[in-house]
């Protein structure tokens, strides 16, 4: 409460400055696992066409159109915040040419440990050169609440996603995620 009371009349939405530590991951290693996270909130524009071409990871695959940005990804960003509606944590995935390609949010239904462990194995680097996620590229993306899958199928990794039933709390915590950013969201 002291906290809350010593930040009244900020006029900034954030409390605190961003700190974000950059990854080199793999593809695979994303697909591994992301399917153990449970309930998040993720991010990602919708009218893209396939970010990737010729690079594709050899043995893994998407169910949906909208999480192959995540085969494209090279690098992640692991941002934590204080801001006036309490802490958020997020993944932005980025490409090897430094296009965002989606955003990943912790909520209260998240598995933290898994969360925690996620890039446990994975190679410290500068931030590389990107570009941000502009107003134009949030304008584009969706909010959705889902739950990643992973399944193995005639040697292929296939990461796929499903509506998942979160609490109350993480409902409202996504909104509060989908109105901060400016994007419509799919609860």
């Amino acid at each position: 409460m002291f906290g809350w009371l010593a930040s009244f009349g900020m006029h900034s939405r954030a409390r605190s400055t961003p700190t974000t530590r950059w990854l080199a991951v793999t593809p695979r290693t994303l697909v591994e696992g992301l399917g153990q996270l449970g309930g998040v909130l993720y991010l990602a524009p919708g009218a893209k066409g396939c970010p990737f071409q010729d690079n594709a990871p050899f043995g893994c695959l998407v169910e949906s159109a909208d999480l192959a940005p995540l085969l494209a990804t090279r690098y992640v960003g692991l941002t934590c915040a204080i801001t006036a509606e309490g802490p958020r944590e997020w993944i932005d995935c980025v490409s090897g040419e430094g296009e965002a390609l989606a955003r990943i949010y912790l909520l209260p239904d998240t598995d933290y440990l898994a969360w925690d462990g996620l890039f446990v194995d994975a190679t410290s680097v500068d931030a590389p050169a990107r570009e941000r996620p502009d107003r134009e590229w949030l304008r584009a993306s969706r909010a959705r609440v889902l739950s990643f899958t992973r399944r193995r199928m005639v040697g292929f990794t296939v990461l796929g996603a499903r509506d998942v039933l979160i609490s109350s709390l993480g409902r409202g915590v996504a909104r509060d995620i989908a109105v901060s950013e400016s994007v419509g969201i799919t609860v």
